[in-house]
């Protein structure tokens, strides 16, 4: 009875690390996606041109600004 107990104790222990290593892996797989996408955005706003002070004035009373 005690054995039986202890083994299904250690297959609980091994399920929860298990499934516990498995969400680590999913939030860096997340971060890294999330660290790509900010990459990619901050390259595309660097190598648009510079907006104008009309540009500006048109985006502020459209309400974009």
């Amino acid at each position: 009875m005690k054995i039986k107990i202890l083994v299904y104790a250690v297959c609980l222990l091994f399920a929860y690390y298990l499934g516990y290593s498995q969400a680590k892996i999913q939030v860096v797989e997340k971060q890294v996606e999330v660290i790509k996408y900010v990459q990619t955005k901050q390259n595309q706003i660097q190598s648009a041109p510079h907006a104008s002070k009309h540009d500006l004035l048109k985006l502020m009373r459209c309400g974009k600004l």
